[in-house]
């Protein structure tokens, strides 16, 4: 237990996000084995990476093999600019009318699918006569943003046309790269659009995590020249017809017991008492400064654990917005200072024990995508390799 309590972590609070840089590395290398060398890496960093830390990881992930950055919106990609990535980064999402010239002055890329969009960039090219370099959003099934595919040939040609725009890209989103029917319908509409345009973009790409780490993704004859993957450079995001590719999760959550008490048996335990201590004996509870308002969730309330020199150890009681309580009866010479790991492997000697966000994410009837986010909102980070 000394060990523990002499770990050179310094955060801002007694609880902390751990980022392994050296794991982002590792799954970006063993992507870009898979994916075909003729083909670029993209890498989604949208919402500050999934709460990974994009301007941190795109360091990491720019050294091993990915050439270009993606985000949702504008100030993500300014974030990343002003942190000194050099990186191609593309807006993925809508940008407004009024913020367009900061793509000019970015050097970013945009999206861009509806001729408003086209009268938009004409008029900011009018003022400093840079024109813009985008990727037309064609919507192929998945029914959010784009040009519809049985209109986006003409509209393709029209923007190629055009002085003022650097047709960099085309691209559309798959709806579920689990369901083979649905993948497929959509995959027959992007090839055959693909087929009529002459010159293709530089950049044709389609495929996500699931697809691109699919096997029969590159077997196939396709035009796409570019991959966007994001949860899979952060160790999630398994296909079920994945092979060959073993992901590292990166992200650990960790937090130091600042309360340690005995309790008598059958006495409630955090708001309502939900939970009760056994029948016999005194249990020793011990509280972590971390609850909802950090992003684990209230339904995970009892239903996890921690862990503690590799031993796991009951959440009991609700959690709640700061706080939650452990049931550590098991570990004796616990006391305050511990640390208990929610997320990670916990300690190296017991590697076998780890717990990840897919075991969260399946109790709490969600996806790894919304609590790794979750867990961005206020706990500070390390990165460790």
């Amino acid at each position: 237990m000394k060990s523990l309590r002499t770990l050179p972590v310094q955060t801002r609070r007694d609880a902390w996000v751990e980022i392994n840089l050296g794991a982002i590395e590792a799954n970006a290398r063993a992507i870009r084995k898979v994916v075909p060398p003729q083909v670029a890496l993209m890498a989604v960093v949208k919402a500050d990476a999934y709460g990974h830390g994009s301007a941190m990881v795109l360091n990491t992930l720019g050294a091993s093999g990915v050439s270009m950055a993606g985000v949702a919106s504008m100030d993500e990609a300014i974030h990343i600019r002003e942190s000194g990535i050099k990186l191609p980064i593309l807006v993925i999402g809508v940008v407004p009318d009024w913020s367009v010239q900061y793509a000019s002055d970015y050097d970013i890329q945009l999206t861009i699918f509806a001729q408003h969009h086209v009268e938009s960039l004409r008029k900011a090219y009018q003022q400093d006569k840079k024109p813009f370099k985008v990727h037309i959003k064609v919507d192929t099934g998945m029914h959010r943003i784009g040009i519809g595919w049985q209109e986006a040939l003409n509209f393709i040609r029209e923007c190629q046309a055009l002085p003022f725009l650097q047709v960099e890209g085309v691209f559309s989103h798959l709806a579920d790269s689990h369901d083979h029917t649905l993948t497929q319908s959509q995959l027959a509409r992007w090839e055959t659009l693909c087929q009529q345009l002459d010159p293709l973009p530089r950049f044709v790409h389609i495929a996500n995590s699931g697809h691109a780490l699919c096997p029969d993704t590159w077997m196939e004859a396709n035009p796409n020249t570019l991959t966007r993957l994001g949860i899979a450079f952060f160790g999630y995001g398994n296909h079920p017809q994945q092979q060959g590719i073993k992901l590292q999760p990166a992200m650990s959550l960790k937090a130091r017991i600042i309360h340690v008490q005995t309790v008598g048996p059958n006495t409630g335990v955090s708001y309502s008492h939900t939970y009760h201590t056994p029948t016999e004996g005194d249990s020793h509870i011990a509280t972590v400064p971390l609850g909802y308002a950090d992003g684990v969730p209230r339904v995970l309330s009892g239903r996890i654990h921690g862990l503690i020199a590799g031993q796991k150890v009951p959440q009991v009681g609700r959690i709640t917005m700061d706080q939650m309580m452990f049931d550590v009866s098991a570990i004796p010479d616990a006391q305050v200072g511990d640390i208990i790991t929610l997320l990670g492997t916990g300690d190296s000697r017991y590697p076998e024990d780890a717990i990840w966000l897919d075991d969260w994410a399946s109790k709490a009837n969600t996806i790894e995508y919304e609590l790794m986010c979750a867990l961005r909102v206020r706990l500070p980070k390390t990165y460790t390799r």
